[in-house]
């Protein structure tokens, strides 16, 4: 992997802020966020719901109402720009072209009223300005691509005539029909069953070597993360608290939350490693933020000096980053 080179950068997030204007006032889902994507990379970005990871994809592709709705700053560096500066209509051609994003739940993605010919042909007509049958002739090598069955005959079918294996896929197909330098994975497999899923996250990772694009894998499975990505990026309540290579993570958590989050996986030899854990408590509402580490509320470990101040994150070496005045050291 070439996580060291400059120039494989794909994407590079510094300091992302994400406000959102409410009746409490504003509320800030994403406070700082900042790591890299490389070419050929898959980042894991991981944590319990309501810890920010969607909301920090919603904001790289700049999907929020901006004027009304959210704030964003900081830097979303794609390829060297800063897109959070170009103006909305040139962002609206950066979607499906430079960057794309494959959503949770593919039957409410898709278009019910259109055939998913039409769904995947219309970015191949806008971003690669193909006529309607060079499209239509490119829409089917995609679906071929991803694995559907006979594609010259499932083209022409309504997503509801499909399996929801199947519509992922074409969620797939159709993020990936412009050829994206970086693609967003929300939780692509959140409704499928255990076979299906593991064929999309098999089929993510192949698509992933054969184009060299960067993927970012939103997931709260951690299983998920050791199959199928380089890299991993803890969230908690908006702020990342560890960030490593998978391998160093899985072998060396370092924030109780991490550990936590490993701890609660089941393990198919009746649980080597002693009960099943359970983080106590529930991820604070936005305008209930704690003081000092946000994690210290339900932190085993905490005391008076974790809920003051900020908590930086700090280096362990190797690119191991971690959000805590205390962490640990060793295996679980």
């Amino acid at each position: 992997m070439s996580a060291q080179n400059p120039k494989s950068t794909v994407l590079d997030v510094r300091s992302l802020r994400t406000t959102f204007h409410t009746d409490r006032g504003p509320l800030t889902a994403v406070d700082g966020v900042s790591f890299q994507v490389h070419r050929g990379e898959i980042l894991g970005l991981v944590g319990e719901s309501g810890c920010g990871k969607s909301v920090t994809s919603m904001s790289i592709m700049r999907l929020y109402d901006e004027k009304y709705t959210a704030s964003i700053s900081g830097e979303v560096l794609l390829e060297g720009r800063n897109i959070l500066h170009i103006p909305y209509r040139q962002m609206q051609r950066e979607r499906g072209k430079s960057m794309a994003m494959i959503f949770q739940d593919a039957l409410s993605s898709l278009n019910p009223v259109l055939r998913i010919s039409e769904q995947i042909m219309e970015p191949l007509r806008i971003h690669r300005h193909m006529g309607r049958e060079e499209a239509r002739q490119e829409a089917i090598r995609m679906l071929g691509l991803v694995g559907i069955p006979s594609p010259q005959e499932r083209i022409d079918c309504y997503p509801h005539e499909l399996s929801g294996g199947q519509r992922q896929r074409v969620m797939i197909a159709i993020a990936l029909s412009c050829q994206p330098k970086l693609l967003i994975a929300d939780e692509p497999t959140t409704a499928l069953d255990v076979t299906i899923q593991a064929q999309i996250l098999d089929l993510i990772l192949e698509l992933n070597e054969k184009m060299d694009m960067g993927v970012i894998l939103i997931t709260h499975d951690l299983a998920v993360v050791a199959q199928v990505c380089h890299r991993v990026a803890v969230m908690y309540l908006g702020q990342i608290v560890e960030e490593a290579d998978v391998e160093d993570l899985f072998d060396h958590p370092s924030h109780p939350y991490t550990r936590g989050l490993l701890q609660s996986i089941p393990h198919l030899d009746g649980g080597h490693r002693g009960e099943l854990h359970q983080i106590e408590g529930t991820v604070p509402l936005l305008h209930q933020i704690p003081e000092g580490c946000r994690f210290a509320p339900r932190c085993p470990l905490a005391t008076d000096r974790c809920r003051q101040g900020t908590v930086p994150l700090q280096d362990l070496g190797g690119g191991h980053m971690v959000r805590c005045l205390c962490p640990q050291e060793g295996g679980l």
